[in-house]
């Protein structure tokens, strides 16, 4: 479990301390699991689940049937996160003028995600 964690973090490019903020989880927990003195609490398990998109299943089973998305993926989302609001409103328009230059399918939010490659986009 700890090691599907950390590299869910590490994945991020985020720090301890800045995935610790991101979470609201207390300063140094991180580098306590990295030691191996603690073990990450219910509370945490399900905070990192919802912000790396990935469910309690993947973390604590290693299952992955049930991963909402890969690591690349959610490591896409983690910088995203990090940007202001209006700027991911702004990227969000940013990709889809991008796609519909390549006369790629409209995207929607309410499409389900699902991985794509260069392949599938005509060319």
């Amino acid at each position: 479990m700890i090691n599907r964690i950390l590299n869910l973090i590490d994945a991020s490019n985020m720090s301890d301390s800045a995935i610790c903020k991101e979470l609201s989880i207390g300063n140094g927990i991180i580098g306590k699991w990295r030691k191996g003195l603690q073990k990450p609490s219910t509370e945490a398990i399900i905070k990192i689940a919802q912000y790396f998109n990935v469910s309690t299943d993947f973390l604590l089973l290693g299952d992955k049937n049930n991963t909402a998305m890969s690591i690349d993926d959610a490591e896409w989302l983690s910088l995203i996160h990090r940007l202001p609001h209006d700027a991911q409103l702004e990227f969000k328009g940013e990709i889809k003028g991008y796609l519909k230059c390549l006369n790629y399918e409209s995207v929607t939010a309410d499409e389900p995600l699902r991985k794509t490659g260069t392949d599938s986009l005509g060319k």
